[in-house]
């Protein structure tokens, strides 16, 4: 079954299931109505909720590699105080990335955006506005303004149109899968995450990304400061990061048209 049939039969299944609840509750039978009230949720939720899931659409985690390679991403630039370090840590190893940048962060510091692209690296679309705590919950409308809208800030500014995509914390309803898909975006997840949003040791980070270490996996971290977080954490744990890498052969690559 094609994506696209999976995401009208869920969004089917859950009108339905919750058009019999609706009747349920008018004939007075509440626990049967609470029953498939549920179920109805949980059709459409479970596969919005799981990170990466391919139900609703294709994501890509894994590619095929030549011997040791991976890509490696960073999320939710450009930032002013850790672009530029990450951009020099990445020199120095002779490593490039992929960059989910976010479009109003773009037209902001379009000099920081450009010197990501000027260095060799990749610009991928994360939305125009980052609503990370709703987006997983989002309209057509709002999931095809926020992609379209970060398209044209990248568009904008670098003078090329994105080709991929990574959804806010990796949550996508069918409708964010339906706007990607219209937009010709491929759509990105991850096969090994450092949890740096949560753990801000750089060497607990990287411990945790080398434990899903693969050829042909794909690497999260992100750029960005939290509250709490020393300056130039970021550039530490890519640096450190880089450093297991090569200690251990791997080396970065990047999507191919």
């Amino acid at each position: 079954m094609k994506a696209r049939s999976r995401r009208a039969l869920t969004c089917s299944a859950t009108g339905a299931l919750g058009l019999a609840a609706a009747g349920g509750a008018l004939t007075g039978n509440f626990v049967m109505a609470h029953g498939l009230a549920a179920a109805g949720a949980a059709t459409f939720l479970l596969p919005t909720l799981i990170r990466n899931c391919p139900w609703f659409g294709p994501i890509i985690t894994s590619f095929p590699a030549s011997g040791r390679e991976i890509w490696l991403t960073i999320d939710d630039g450009p930032d002013p105080d850790e672009t530029p370090a990450i951009l020099e840590v990445l020199s120095k190893h002779g490593a490039k990335a992929l960059f989910f940048q976010i479009g109003n962060r773009v037209l902001q510091r379009p000099d920081l955006a450009l010197a990501v692209m000027k260095a060799g690296h990749l610009i991928g679309n994360h939305t125009q506005t980052h609503p990370v705590a709703t987006f997983w919950a989002t309209s057509p409308h709002r999931a095809t303004s926020e992609i379209a809208l970060c398209n044209e800030a990248l568009l904008s500014v670098t003078g090329t149109r994105p080709s991929l995509f990574r959804t806010p914390v990796g949550l996508a309803n069918p409708f964010v899968h339906a706007a990607a898909e219209r937009a010709g975006l491929r759509m990105v997840g991850w096969s090994a995450n450092g949890f740096d949003g949560v753990f801000h040791d750089p060497e607990r980070v990287v411990e945790r990304i080398m434990k899903g270490l693969r050829p042909g996996g794909i690497l999260l971290i992100h750029e960005g400061r939290l509250p709490g977080m020393k300056p130039g954490t970021r550039a530490k744990t890519l640096d450190r990061l880089l450093h297991r890498l090569a200690d251990t052969g791997y080396r970065t690559a990047l999507p191919r048209a």
